[in-house]
């Protein structure tokens, strides 16, 4: 079984350059400490909407979801959106029994 987390999170457009700087610091130390148990996990910005940031996340398990919150990074990360004007988050979690590539 895999966990998708998908995440939208709405800021003052003029937190983008500072929100960048710790999600890119983020997404590294999340791709590169926790592979394995993180199959996927990025940050995007929305073409459309200024200050519409995604998340996406898939994770072996809970447990792996679970430990990912407990990481430095992840606290380091919160203490950074401290400094962002959030207008709206919401966030769907996903359990898959299978998946593989598209094609």
């Amino acid at each position: 079984m895999a966990i998708i987390i998908s995440a939208e999170l709405r800021i003052d457009p003029k937190d983008l350059p500072k929100i960048r700087e710790f999600a890119a610091v983020m997404v590294e130390k999340t791709n590169t400490l926790e592979k394995g148990p993180c199959i996927t996990y990025a940050f995007s910005e929305d073409f459309n909407e200024p200050g519409l940031v995604r998340a996406f996340e898939v994770w072996e398990s809970d447990e792996a979801l679970a430990e990912h919150f407990k990481t430095q990074h992840m606290a380091d990360f919160q203490e950074g959106m401290k400094g962002i004007t959030v207008k709206s988050v919401s966030a769907m979690r996903y359990e898959l029994g299978s998946y593989g590539k598209f094609r």
